[in-house]
């Protein structure tokens, strides 16, 4: 169990964010990884056997032509390891502690930010870089009269650079919830409302933990590193706002479930040959 000092409580209170170094083991960490391309997989090749790209998966090239692997989400359902991993106790008891309160999770995405090396013919994909806009989490959740009790957290599956698009985050903004515009590829707030220069990147080792208030604002850079930069995105509220377990998630789950399921059918029974496998980088 991971519990947090005051220093760490109180830092948190005044920047909305915290990171916690190396929180799992590089031996779990290359545990979820494997998850993850068995998960890349199984979203690609269900795909491909359907003729229609999954609801799950958020994939785009970009403008210099590479396919980008974007987000998969919900995916617990679909992974005992990370399931586990979001019931461990070192995530849950920081999160505890912060709201004062048992946590509560709202949903959770295996953000990639993955380049293919090869490109997957095919399937539908989006013309939109991977750079996202300045933003808070909030500002999604607004219209469904989400809590702004609400904790966003990250757990780092590679490490995190400026090369391969850490977060970025501005210390102190969670204090109040700043104006957003529609943008292409997302919300942003207005650019008056903030000191662009004034984010910090959030570099980190795989197997950190970060966590940071729902108004914070943040974004990301666009990966030009080659490799992947994969998070486990959540979002959890305290149990006394009395918001439904997997709120977010649930719809997805059970639209795409028969699709996914056909898919691992047909392969178990010879049916259909996987076409996609997940890449290595060196």
């Amino acid at each position: 169990m991971t519990t947090l000092s005051d220093d760490q409580l109180d830092f948190f209170q005044q920047n909305g964010y915290l990171i916690l170094q190396n929180l799992f083991s590089p031996e779990e960490v290359a545990g979820l990884q494997k998850e993850a391309d068995y998960l890349l997989e199984l979203m690609l090749n269900s795909s491909l056997m359907h003729d229609r790209l999954s609801g799950r998966l958020d994939w785009r090239r970009t403008s210099q032509g590479v396919q980008m692997v974007r987000k998969i989400q919900p995916i617990n359902d679909l992974s005992l390891a990370f399931t586990r991993a979001i019931e461990d106790e070192r995530i849950v008891q920081p999160l505890r502690q912060i709201m004062g309160d048992e946590p509560v999770l709202m949903e959770e995405k295996l953000n990639g930010k993955q380049p293919l090396p090869e490109d997957v013919e095919g399937l539908p994909i989006r013309q939109l870089d991977d750079a996202f806009p300045v933003h808070n989490d909030w500002a999604y959740y607004a219209a469904q009269n989400y809590p702004q009790t609400v904790v966003s957290s990250a757990l780092l599956l590679d490490d995190c650079t400026t090369e391969n698009g850490s977060l970025r985050i501005w210390p102190g903004s969670h204090k109040r919830h700043l104006e957003h515009e529609r943008m292409d590829n997302g919300l942003q707030v207005l650019p008056h409302l903030i000191d662009h220069d004034a984010g910090v990147d959030m570099i980190a080792p795989a197997g950190s933990f970060m966590i940071f208030h729902v108004l914070t604002v943040h974004n990301s850079r666009a990966n030009v590193s080659g490799r992947p930069r994969r998070l486990m995105i959540y979002s959890h509220c305290p149990e006394s706002a009395g918001m439904p377990v997997d709120i977010r998630n649930g719809p997805a789950r059970l639209r795409e479930a028969p699709f996914e399921r056909e898919y691992m059918r047909a392969v178990q029974n010879g049916d259909f040959q996987d076409v996609f496998t997940a890449p290595t980088y060196s």
